[in-house]
């Protein structure tokens, strides 16, 4: 899912791209690199006992945590 990071009342928020127009200011982040955060924070959130088993892509995590450790 296509994310837009956006200021509103001076709080950060993420927004689904799909449902909102691109404004001045907008971070956009494209599928691409929204299930590559996704997968880093299941993994901490994991690593930190936050969550139990989560849904990771098994493809991706070895590749971070083999960046991570570089």
């Amino acid at each position: 899912m296509a994310i837009r990071i956006r200021e509103i009342e001076g709080h950060t928020v993420a927004l689904c791209a799909a449902r909102t127009k691109a404004q001045i200011g907008d971070t956009y982040i494209d599928d691409d690199a929204h299930h590559a955060l996704s997968t880093k924070f299941m993994v901490d959130f994991e690593s930190e006992g936050l969550l139990v088993d989560p849904p990771i892509d098994d493809k991706i995590k070895p590749l971070m945590l083999e960046g991570e450790n570089a």
